[in-house]
């Protein structure tokens, strides 16, 4: 847990409400929370729990617990009237009954609830949201309604400047918009050195088993590779968020004959002992929130093959990786083999510029990179009065 920071004044009561606990968006509300909570704040995350195949990764919710947040179980995940608006009665019952200074969603339907709890009353505290990831393919009715009730709360904080970008053209002013990516917990991490590969070389990738995290598009290239790296092994870390979609990633490899040589982990307490073997980190997804496991292996020291993305290409450029346009098995294949290629020269060649961009993003809040000082700084981003002339 952070430890107390008297210089940061949160809020005395603050909600956090979001669809579920889990992948790096969770656990960076994990890492909030824990800060506030560490300040003094009486701190409640609401979650919806389990639904419709999506859950809270119990490791995140084990960590509040251990903090001293409250958690309550109301479904912010579904968007049908029958389901959401009991749950926007329920979160208003409880907004009030906690009296809560600042409520903050971390998604555009609990955005949309706060906006509704805010306007009948009889909550009238702050209220602040994260974007984090719409995802791609989804339908723009939905990213209509978001923006309704992210125009209607006092400051939106955007992790990738796609997303500010898509909320100003939906409507929202940008006065309320601020870019502030989540940090990572690098104190822990930049001291390891970069392990050697094992015997045999590995290359892999950490995230969600879903479409949008593209491991078939992964598959195809690692596939292509191996004909001229025989040897390579791919591990693909992560829980299963779509099980159709994980079948049809088991069906590529056993398909491209690679039983042998990929690995799916399945969830993990930490990636890092993973990440630090590997000889590159190679990211085919389609769309991220900011990308943070990205992050992490360029502060492991690890190379870095990514498609570029929403998110991603924030940071990633070809000074701190190797870059695709689009991510097609062919395009992944030729860059990842370029690294295979001269492992040495691309790891100096990255080495400092990875290193720098890792721990000190975003460059005008550094203080980013330590836990910490990133709840200090959501606070700043989150709290400061938006313009009267707004």
């Amino acid at each position: 847990m952070p430890a107390p920071d008297s210089a940061r004044k949160w809020p005395r009561r603050i909600v956090h409400v979001t669809p579920f606990l889990w992948s790096g968006a969770g656990g960076a509300l994990v890492r909030l929370a824990e800060a506030q909570r560490a300040a003094g704040s009486e701190v409640t995350v609401v979650t919806t729990g389990r639904s419709r195949g999506g859950s809270d990764w119990p490791a995140q919710r084990q960590r509040l617990r251990r903090a001293g947040v409250a958690h309550v179980r109301l479904d912010f995940f579904a968007r049908e009237p029958a389901v959401f608006w009991p749950s926007v009665e329920a979160l208003g019952r409880l907004l009030a009954r906690r009296r809560a200074d600042i409520a903050h969603a971390h998604a555009g339907v609990p955005a949309c609830a706060l906006a509704v709890c805010r306007d009948r009353g009889p909550w009238r505290g702050a209220a602040i949201a994260h974007l984090n990831s719409w995802g791609v393919g989804r339908p723009a009715w939905m990213d209509t309604m978001d923006a309704w009730g992210l125009a209607r709360l006092d400051r939106v904080v955007c992790i990738a400047r796609a997303y500010q970008t898509r909320l100003v053209q939906l409507g929202v002013k940008p006065a309320r918009l601020r870019y502030l990516p989540w940090g990572i917990d690098l104190l822990d991490r930049i001291a390891e050195p970069r392990a050697a590969s094992e015997a045999r070389p590995i290359v892999g990738f950490v995230g969600r088993i879903e479409p949008r995290k593209n491991q078939i598009a992964l598959v195809e290239a690692f596939a292509r590779v191996r004909r001229t790296w025989p040897d390579l092994a791919l591990e693909l870390v992560g829980p299963v968020a779509d099980h159709g979609y994980a079948d049809a990633v088991r069906q590529a490899i056993v398909d491209a004959g690679l039983d042998d040589a990929v690995r799916l982990t399945g969830p993990v307490p930490d990636v890092a002992p993973f990440v630090r073997r590997w000889c590159a980190f190679v990211s085919a997804s389609l769309d991220e929130g900011q990308g943070l496991a990205v992050l992490e292996a360029m502060a492991l020291g690890v190379p870095v093959v990514a498609a570029k993305a929403r998110g991603i290409e924030d940071y990633l450029d070809v000074a701190t990786g190797v870059v695709v346009a689009r991510a097609t098995p062919a395009a992944l294949a030729r860059a990842l083999g370029q690294v295979l290629a001269r492992p040495g020269q691309t790891v100096a060649r990255l080495g400092r510029a990875r290193w720098r961009r890792a721990s000190v993003w975003p460059g005008r809040a550094s203080a980013c990179s330590r836990p910490r000082a990133s709840a200090a700084d959501v606070g700043r981003a989150t709290t400061t009065p938006v313009a009267t002339s707004r």
